[in-house]
């Protein structure tokens, strides 16, 4: 054996022949790194939070509420570069299944630096959010069961929510008529703006000095929470309370978050929060009501990660299910539910939630970009950006999964981003090469 490959092997890496670049030509030869799923032990503490001073400390950096509702205009580099956010003329009728379809596309226009937000709020209402190239934030809606047939479509043109957004909006919803989004400012603050009751408030500044884009869930009418990673990788939370009206401050979850965090609730007040850690694993923390702080532990999920995870938290049980891009560019996945186990000492059956084994779901996914899944029909659908920019969708049910990725077509350059609406409804949006939005629908 050649001494380079020796030393390949030796390192955990291992030399694969992979798929041909076209579909005609010599099969290329690439390196893939190995996806390591035992947990391993930390070199630093993730429950030990620390305070530096500099998540929270003032600083002569930051915009103004009044700037961010109405920036000037010059300060836009590539607003001359932004093409019209129009739509096509083609109108696109109600979907009539409830899941995307393969090949089954709309092109949303636009100009998007990243990834889109979709959320739903209310009985068909769906809204749908991205950074335009000038930083603003754009948005436009549609209302499934509206009298008039125009409202039941997307909106004709994108509304201009302002900002300046450095990063993709997370959007959630508490209840009918009212939506939460948050961005990460280019001044690195997070920035949250509301609609409620038809009406939309102002950008406000929620202070913080962000290194990702923030995640958020609400859980009830009353509550909804925004989530961030500061610069030293400690992860840091507010939440809202409506009976109050007011936010609470940032409370310090601790970690060493290397990606954006992903953030699950269910209708028990649970919550989780799940990132790749700067050792490259996969890392949880969810909501204890034992505790005084109302937070248990982090705690290692293992594996090798490259890029954000993704999760899901099932309604009514206690399950949850997480997915990453493997350094070995596959999607794993991993599950935790209740395990019944029989003591044969003591004769007793006992059933404790715990995480299962990571599952190799194959694929070859796009560097950098996660996965998005949802619940749906008692099972999951999990779609991936492949290497090709093309997306793939694999669905479980009745405890198995469906043997080989679909493809569903499309061009596209971000991650997926996954919304379930009314009866089970699902729909995948992403940026385009061009910045526009599409819908696999």
């Amino acid at each position: 054996m050649h001494l380079s490959v020796l030393l390949l092997l030796t390192a955990g890496v291992e030399l694969v022949l992979g798929a041909p670049n076209k579909p005609y030509g010599p099969p290329r030869r690439k390196i893939v790194k190995r996806f390591i799923a035992e947990p391993r032990s930390s070199t630093v503490d993730w429950n030990a939070p620390r305070h530096d001073g500099t998540f929270l400390a003032k600083r002569s950096n930051v915009h103004s509420a009044e700037y961010f509702n109405n920036p000037p205009l010059l300060s836009r580099a590539a607003a001359q570069d932004t093409p019209p956010a129009l739509v096509p003329k083609d109108v696109t009728p109600a979907p009539k299944e409830k899941r995307a379809t393969a090949g089954q596309w709309e092109n949303m226009a636009g100009s998007a630096m990243y990834h889109p937000a979709p959320v739903s709020w209310g009985r068909g209402h769906l809204n749908l959010y991205y950074t335009g190239k000038d930083r603003t934030c754009q948005y436009k809606s549609r209302d499934h069961y509206a009298k008039e047939p125009k409202q039941q479509q997307w909106s004709s043109s994108w509304e201009n929510l302002g900002g300046e957004l450095d990063s993709a909006p997370a959007a959630c919803s508490r209840k009918k008529d009212n939506v939460h989004v948050f961005c990460k400012g280019t001044d690195q603050q997070t920035w949250h703006r509301s609609y409620d009751n038809g009406g939309w408030g102002k950008w406000q500044a929620m202070g913080g000095q962000c290194k990702h884009e923030p995640a958020t869930c609400s859980w009830g009418q009353d509550h909804a929470a925004v989530y961030v990673g500061a610069e030293d990788g400690a992860c840091w939370t507010r939440s809202y309370n409506e009976p109050k009206k007011q936010w609470s401050g940032w409370y310090n979850l601790g970690g060493y978050m290397a990606s954006p965090p992903k953030v699950v609730t269910n209708k028990y007040e649970h919550t989780s929060v799940y990132c790749k850690g700067d050792d490259g694993q996969a890392w949880h923390k969810k909501t204890d009501p034992k505790k005084e702080s109302g937070w248990g532990e982090w705690e290692t999920l293992g594996g090798s990660l490259d890029s954000a995870p993704a999760a899901v938290s099932w309604e009514g049980e206690e399950r949850m299910d997480v997915y990453v891009k493997g350094s070995d560019g596959a999607c794993w996945h991993k599950t935790y539910e209740n395990v019944t186990t029989f003591d044969e000492k003591s004769k007793k059956t006992t059933t404790l939630p715990k995480w299962g084994a990571w599952e190799n779901l194959g694929g070859e996914m796009k560097a950098d970009l996660p996965p998005d899944v949802a619940v749906v029909d008692g099972g999951m659908e999990v779609y991936i950006t492949g290497e090709d920019d093309a997306v793939y969708r694999k669905k479980w049910a009745d405890g198995s999964w469906t043997e080989d990725w679909e493809p569903m077509g499309g061009d596209v350059v971000t991650q997926p981003a996954v919304v379930k609406w009314e009866e089970d409804k699902v729909e995948v949006y992403f940026a385009g090469k061009d910045g526009s939005c599409k819908r696999c629908y």
